[in-house]
């Protein structure tokens, strides 16, 4: 009974995953026509635009995920269907092999644990980090800010600071270095204003737009940057203090939650209990 049960179940896994492979291929078949065709690529409306993230926004994530091996490889996993059924059906069958001799419903757990983790667990991390990264990103911008406006004082030019500094801090932050030298790369092409604008759009925070800015108006105005990156700087860091206590204020509503679960509700059973045996001593 175990084994034709098994059997039918690998065999509708089999029939998944063909026509899996079908609607890929389909899909497939149908964009490279769109291609030749001049269909594609289509331009996406604003409102498509407004429900998800931006074009600059996408190409940065690619960008700090091509710069990770790990995140890398599981961003190949997450993204191709392929991949994950061809794991998916290697990881089942050495579950199997190695565990043939248990119960079916144990059989079926296990295998659902696996498909869960192949197809869940490679989006979940991946997204994880990178929020994690661009919040290290945030936090050692003011640090970087303070070694550029160092540069500019000695007599460097901004382009020339920010790609030295940038060189610098690759061993401190290699991801902010990634993304400012990609933000010089850019300016060489069109201008610094246009790859700043370009840098706010693709990382959209308050540090973010608030050293775009004052990049943008020293360069537009001509005045002296020195004074104003050490204020940046300042200012930025401030802010983020202010965040963390922010948090902080937040924390002991918070706690509430578990001291009511785990300490009131314990203490009242503990004080009632006594009375409750005496009281009714044939139920306890």
């Amino acid at each position: 009974m175990l084994n034709t049960l098994l059997f039918y179940f690998f065999l509708i896994l089999a029939g998944i995953v063909i026509l899996t492979l079908a609607i890929s291929n389909k899909n497939k078949y149908q964009r490279n026509k769109e291609i030749l065709l001049g269909i594609r690529p289509k331009e996406k409306s604003d409102d498509e635009v407004k429900k998800g993230k931006n074009r600059q926004q996408v190409e940065l994530e690619l960008l700090l995920i091509n710069n990770n091996k790990i995140l890398k490889a599981m961003a190949i996993i997450d993204k191709n269907i392929k991949i994950k059924l061809l794991i998916m059906s290697v990881c089942f069958t050495i579950y199997y092999l190695l565990n043939r001799h248990k119960e079916l419903v144990e059989l079926l757990m296990g295998i659902s644990m696996i498909f869960v983790v192949v197809v869940l667990i490679p989006g979940i991390v991946t997204n994880i980090v990178l929020k994690r990264k661009i919040r290290l990103i945030m936090s050692d911008l003011p640090g970087f800010i303070d070694l550029v406006a160092v540069c500019v004082q000695t007599g460097m030019t901004i382009d020339m600071a920010l790609k030295r500094v940038a060189i610098d801090f690759k061993k401190l932050n290699a991801d902010l270095s990634y993304v400012i030298l990609r933000i010089i790369r850019k300016s060489e092409i069109t201008s610094l204003n246009a790859a700043l604008d370009d840098l706010s759009v693709s990382l959209p925070t308050k540090e973010i737009r608030m050293f775009s800015t004052v990049m943008q108006q020293s360069i537009n105005f001509g005045s002296s940057i020195y004074y104003q990156l050490i204020q940046l700087s300042a200012d930025i860091r401030e802010l983020q203090l202010l965040t963390i206590e922010e948090h902080l204020g937040t924390l002991s509503a918070k706690m509430s939650i578990p001291l009511i679960l785990f300490i009131m509700f314990p203490i009242i059973i503990l004080i009632l209990a006594p009375g409750a045996m005496r009281v009714l001593p044939n139920v306890f």
